[in-house]
């Protein structure tokens, strides 16, 4: 009682102070502190002034003690913890696992959980040992000799070793097999030094094969007895074993939703994966996707289209991370096609086209302008080859010229001939948008088109692989170094090749050769350079652009490392490293 008596009387005082002090001026506040001042002893016991200061004092003490414990997490060391799940949404549907054989993102993706390769291409291009613990390089670039890693185990439980390296590289190399890898592994030498020891005999030196040997290895002792030819339909597709991170367990259904469930690998090398259980939602289209993240029901997406990259760095829970990859989307000509057999045709059609109204009306300029095979700062790039030949009235003038009359309709014509094409696009927002665009551009000069959007499970079956397309929009992928040799070598025209044009130039082939086998950088770029120039010299496509790569992932997942990367799926590359649990390291 006596202490609120006290309390009244001081609330008394400080409002009577306060009034007096909104009627004094600055000099006088000097005078009335001290006048308070004095009158202190009067307003309070002293008893209750050492009261009031220990109360002070303890306040001030708790916190401070808060505080200083608060500091703690800045300076203790954390380390991950085994546990949690992380779940992908992915679009698209998994038919097979099988590195052989990947034809959408989602079996991409299921197949870097569950395969691993002699070496592993982490982030920034770092090359790590995997199923190799060592390798030397002999023969000036020629001979490559892979020490492999002791007790390494197939998720079966089966021993890893050399004759399982022979096997998938012999497989490769079998054309019954029908795999597009087959290019890659041409004439390449495979043989076992010992049960743990392989040694490849290239037929020339090639700069990059450290990157090759990433190749996801598969086990002999399940498909040894399985022909080649049927290696496509093999039941082991839908029940894979391999020596990756993960291991796959089975296919969940969730009303229309498919989830494929991987589990840690317990046996794999430096350490299991943190994360006890990744999950892979699959999804028909973006929309259905995106519905899922505002859900909260993934955790991570990769390959944002465009027009949602925004979106998702607004997401609060969201960690997004864009950069441009080696890639880019091009217009190729089949060059079967009798009218665009002629050089004069596709150099009309390649001025026709505004990569800048395409990546503006197309991508929201989420996207930069591509116009020849070699990138910005790659072997074999030349800056005057990376120039806007866009030009409407040019490209009129060389059809007149070449006799291609329009007609009426607009349309032109020649014997009795329309200039007519069937582009065939994906049947994603893009594909739609930059087909229209590209179709509108071409009948400003006369040329009709047939405009084909293609279902993205059809695409490969239905246009690529038999090539029935006059016109076609695909991205590529050339990696972290200049190879043409993929998509401009004679060998590679028929399927599975992916010289999807049909251009057979032995000059071209020539020189994409000569850059191939040699070490010398200096030569090397000198014969990229002069196949690029060939290359571009006959017109068999139209370099469009290269979208932003945006992958996005959710805050609670530690340990991701977004360094630069090569393909979408590489994000997946050191998954063993990630982690959602976190501990205090003793």
């Amino acid at each position: 009682m006596k202490t609120r008596r006290v309390g009244i009387k001081l609330r008394l005082v400080l409002k009577k102070f306060y009034l007096d002090l909104k009627q004094t001026h600055l000099k006088d506040l000097r005078n009335g502190f001290f006048h308070y001042l004095k009158k202190l002893p009067d307003i309070i016991h002293l008893k209750n002034m050492i009261l009031v200061i220990i109360i002070l004092s303890g306040v001030t003490l708790i916190m401070f003690f808060q505080r200083f414990s608060a500091l703690g997490q800045y300076f203790e060391v954390r380390t991950p913890s085994y546990g949690g799940t992380y779940t992908e949404g992915v679009i698209g549907q998994i038919d097979k696992i099988n590195p052989l054989f990947i034809n959408s993102e989602a079996e991409a993706s299921a197949n870097k959980l569950v395969f691993s390769g002699l070496v592993k291409v982490m982030p920034n291009d770092v090359i790590t040992p995997d199923l190799a613990e060592s390798w030397t390089v002999q023969e000036e670039g020629k001979v490559y000799t892979f020490k492999l890693r002791k007790n390494l185990k197939w998720h079966d439980n089966k021993e890893v070793t050399a004759d399982d390296i022979l096997f998938t590289i012999d497989l490769i190399q079998n054309p019954d097999t029908r795999t597009s890898l087959n290019a890659v592994w041409q004439n390449v030498e495979v043989v076992k030094n010992n049960k743990y020891e392989v040694k490849f005999t290239l037929p020339n030196n090639y700069s990059d094969f450290l990157r090759v040997a990433a190749q996801p290895i598969l086990p002999q002792h399940l498909l040894k007895d399985t022909d080649p030819s049927s290696i496509k339909v093999a039941e082991f597709n839908t029940k894979p074993i391999g020596s990756g991170p993960y291991k796959f367990t089975r296919f969940d259904q969730t009303g229309e939703e498919t989830i494929a469930i991987f589990d840690a690998n317990g046996n794999y090398y430096p350490h299991k994966p943190y994360i006890n259980k990744v999950r892979l939602r699959l999804y028909e289209n973006f929309s259905d996707l995106y519905s899922a993240v505002l859900r909260k029901q993934v955790n991570g997406i990769s390959q944002i289209p465009y027009n949602k990259i925004d979106a998702m760095k607004n997401i609060g829970s969201l960690n997004a991370y864009n950069q441009y990859l080696p890639r880019y989307k091009v217009l190729l000509f089949n060059l079967k096609n009798e009218l665009l057999a002629n050089a004069e045709i596709r150099q009309a059609l390649s001025k026709a086209i505004n990569r800048s109204e395409i990546i503006a009306k197309g991508l929201d300029d989420k996207a930069m302008p591509v116009y020849a095979p070699i990138l910005p700062g790659k072997e074999g790039y030349d800056k005057k080859l990376n120039t806007n030949l866009f030009d409407v009235n040019k490209a009129n003038e060389e059809l007149d010229k070449a006799g291609w009359i329009k007609g009426k309709n607009g349309i032109r014509e020649k014997d009795g001939k329309k200039l007519s094409f069937k582009l065939v696009v994906n049947d994603d927002d893009e594909g739609k948008k930059v087909g229209e665009i590209i179709k509108t551009e071409f009948e400003k000069i006369g040329v009709d088109t047939n405009l084909i959007v293609s279902d993205k499970d059809l695409f490969q079956a239905d246009y690529i692989r038999p090539r029935n397309f006059d016109l076609v929009i695909v991205g590529q992928n050339v990696g972290t170094t200049t190879d043409l040799y993929s998509f401009w070598h004679s060998s590679q025209v028929n399927d599975p090749g992916l010289n999807l044009s049909g251009l057979k130039d032995r000059k071209i082939d020539k020189l994409i050769e000569l850059g191939r086998k040699s070490n010398d950088k200096k030569y090397r770029d000198d014969k990229y350079r002069q196949a690029q120039e060939a290359i571009m010299s006959v017109s068999p496509a139209v370099y469009l652009y290269d979208p932003i790569y945006s992958f996005a992932v959710t805050k609670n997942i530690k340990g991701f490392d977004q360094g630069k990367i090569t393909t979408p799926v590489d994000h997946l590359n050191d998954i063993s490293n990630w982690y959602v649990y976190d501990k205090v390291k003793n």
